[in-house]
């Protein structure tokens, strides 16, 4: 009587589940590197004695400027003038928009004036600034 054997293949190593874990990891390095980058702006930020850090504080889109006025959505250049098309177009992808205004402590007013009006034009009203705490 003859009695049935399975074929003997060379086991291989699958690469499918492999690639996409990789794929999983560079998502969330570029993803996560897009925060960091924001906070490498190097800022003198203002001191308030009664700074706080608000217990919900969700995911903000970090808005940078500058003590010489350059303004940065994230760790991007971005120009003044382009700024409410930009938060316009941002606020369209994800209505819950939320910023973080970090601004130098010398920076001249006018142009944080400038983001909150485009912030306004864009109709983006939830706002935050930074402050450091002595």
């Amino acid at each position: 009587m003859k009695i049935w054997s399975p074929d003997e293949a060379d086991p291989e190593f699958e690469l499918t589940p492999m690639i996409d874990v990789v794929f999983l990891l560079i998502a969330f390095f570029m993803t996560l590197m897009s925060f960091i980058s924001a906070e490498l702006i190097k800022l003198e930020l203002p001191s308030a004695e009664q700074a706080s850090i608000p217990e919900d504080a969700g995911e903000r889109q970090y808005i940078s400027v500058t003590k010489d006025g350059d303004l940065y959505i994230g760790a991007a250049r971005v120009e003044y003038d382009t700024l409410p098309g930009v938060l316009a177009a941002m606020k369209q992808k994800v209505p819950t928009l939320k910023l973080y205004l970090r601004a130098d402590g010398v920076a001249q007013h006018r142009y944080i004036n400038m983001v909150m009006d485009s912030c306004a034009k864009a109709g983006i009203y939830d706002l935050i600034f930074a402050s450091s705490q002595d």
